[in-house]
């Protein structure tokens, strides 16, 4: 037995023992407060979000008999923190040289690539805000309806709305509970749980009567499960009858049963909160684990279910990429406004080419990319060779693609835009975009260090700038950041420039870090030049999450007025 199987084995045993909605209710409560809030139960874990999701995993695949224990106490949960940080040190040692094993370029130029990628898929949860995800959805599998509704009897708009009945209710208590004087709190809601709060019976009437004003409140802050547990008639809509909400909670339901998952890096069997993030807690009730996972539950199964037959998954690879090239031409025309010029699935020399932006004298010449990253592999040799292989099928496939209209600009020679028939639409006159011209590519998923700093895997002439290779949620909520802050234009221009310098002294997973950091000031064109070296950290991001308590600009963004007001808490 190995020593991560040893570790994995004995945290699942320690997990094992509590009850399943009291401790899945601890740990939604603990990945709402975050570390600021939370110190005490995440200063000391390396990867918050998916620790404690392993840890949920752990328990609801676990024997169901054990669980009894709902106290929270401090020894314990130092023993689940300790053990989680050292499986997770078991798996950076994979990427350790072994005993004897020669350390040379090529090995470092390895693991460089590997261990990133490694650790950032399986430690690193979906990194975006719900209407970006309601807005893919949407646009995506709306169009897919008819094959939905033959392989479900639902369509998109069921599995949306059930999300969105599900989070309303999981708001409207936490407002109930936590307010009980002005929140819609309904004392039935008490019968979700088990505890009993109260005053001892000897206590003054004064006392009694100010504890039952409180209860609700008390009580939630005791089980804060209670606020995600429901009947199924408690979603009912007109729009959404119980014959739909039953088939839908079939699909994303779970209940606790002993299964083998026991390393956060399984798949067969893999953690079922991911695909299963509604735990059935028994006599008709229901609990969500977090309710932001039924976004992602809701567009893995909406995709799987499209994936089949062959001429279903092609039109659905065809309407990814419609929609990223929709959504980037209507981000930079909302950026940029009237004054910029966009031309789309153009042709240069015969090859098609996806977007072309001119804005005064800047050209940016953009490609977007819908490729689908596979999980990594645990050895490095073979891990590498896979993320390299997805790598140049989007990033390195859509530089050369870019290159091929970049090149025009170079050498300063007329580009000609021709439609699909070779004819041309327009020339344009490169020598107005002199050293002003911008290699963009936008991807749907991301490749994490090796995306962001392009210098580990694209290869480039020597005399060549790398491009800009982003995921779109990251570069949709930087734009509408820099708009609603009202910044000049021009930023964007001045952060394409930084990104060009920071290629071969980056480390970091997450673009939206030095987005943040740009925004702030923390990364700055006088700090890139003078250090060899730029670590960014999860709070330059910050600032994204802030403008979004503000109101982000998103279209259809929910809360807005609630945000906006000052009036109401979130959970």
């Amino acid at each position: 037995m190995t020593s991560l199987e040893e570790k994995s084995i004995e945290l699942k045993k320690l997990v094992s023992t509590y009850e399943t909605s009291w401790f899945l209710g601890d740990l939604a409560k603990v990945m709402k407060a975050g570390p600021e809030r939370a110190n005490d139960q995440l200063g000391q874990l390396s990867s918050p979000q998916r620790q404690l999701y392993y840890l949920g995993g752990l328990l609801i695949s676990s024997d169901p008999s054990n669980g009894k224990d709902i106290l929270f106490t401090h020894e314990k949960w130092a023993e689940i923190v300790r053990l989680l940080n050292e499986v997770e040190s078991e798996y950076d040692q994979l990427f350790f040289p072994k005993e004897g094993e020669e350390i040379d370029e090529n090995w470092k130029k390895i693991r460089a690539v590997a261990m990133p990628s490694f650790l950032a898929y399986f430690n690193q949860g979906p990194l975006n805000y719900e209407e970006q995800t309601i807005s893919w959805i949407e646009d995506v599998y709306s169009k897919l309806d008819d094959h939905i509704e033959k392989e479900t009897s639902l369509r998109t708009n069921d599995f949306l709305k059930f999300y969105d009945v599900i989070d309303t209710l999981v708001q409207d208590k936490f407002q109930g509970f936590t307010s009980p004087k002005t929140g819609k709190f309904k004392k039935e809601w008490l019968a979700f749980t088990d505890l009993q709060m109260g005053p001892p019976d000897d206590v003054p009437d004064f006392i009694k009567e100010g504890v039952e004003e409180n209860r609700p409140l008390f009580t939630f802050m005791a089980d804060q499960g209670i606020i995600n547990r429901f009947y199924a008639d408690d979603i009912v809509t007109k729009d959404l009858p119980l014959d739909k909400i039953q088939k839908l909670l079939a699909i994303f339901t779970y209940s606790r049963t002993q299964t083998d998952f026991l390393y956060y890096t399984q798949t067969k069997p893999g953690n079922p909160l991911y695909d299963n993030p509604i735990f059935d807690i028994g006599n008709g009730r229901f609990q969500i684990f977090e309710v932001k996972q039924l976004l992602h539950a809701i567009e893995n199964f909406l995709e799987n279910t499209c994936s089949r037959p062959q001429h279903i998954a092609t039109k659905l690879v065809d309407q990814k990429g419609t929609v990223l090239e929709d959504k980037i031409e209507e981000m930079f025309k909302r950026y940029f406004g009237d004054e910029c010029k966009i031309f789309r699935g153009y042709f240069v020399d015969g090859n098609e080419q996806d977007l072309l932006i001119l804005w005064k004298e800047y050209a940016f010449i953009i490609e977007a990319k819908g490729y689908s990253l596979r999980e990594p592999l645990r050895d490095p040799e073979r891990a590498f060779i896979r993320i390299k292989d997805d790598f140049n099928s989007s990033i390195g496939y859509g530089h050369g693609q870019t290159k091929r209209v970049a090149q025009k600009f170079i050498d300063q020679v007329p580009l000609k835009i021709q439609d699909e028939k070779g004819r041309i639409i327009e020339t344009i006159d490169t020598t107005k975009y002199k050293d002003n011209d911008f290699s963009i590519i936008v991807t749907l998923k991301s490749f994490g260090q090796v995306q962001n700093n392009l210098e580990t895997l694209l290869i480039v002439a020597e005399d060549e700038v790398y491009p800009y290779a982003v995921r779109w949620d990251d570069l949709e909520i930087f734009l509408l950041t820099l708009i609603a802050q009202k910044r000049s234009k021009v930023e964007f221009v001045d952060y394409l420039l930084l990104r060009e310098d920071l290629h071969g002294k980056l480390i970091c997973s997450d673009e939206s870090e030095v987005m943040g950091g740009f925004i702030t000031n923390h990364i700055t064109p006088k700090i890139v030049k003078e250090n060899a070296m730029i670590v960014t950290s999860p709070d330059l991001a910050d600032v994204f999450d802030k403008q979004y308590n503000k109101g982000m600009g998103f279209k259809n963004e929910k809360l807005l007025y609630e945000k906006t007001s000052g009036k109401y808490l979130f959970w």
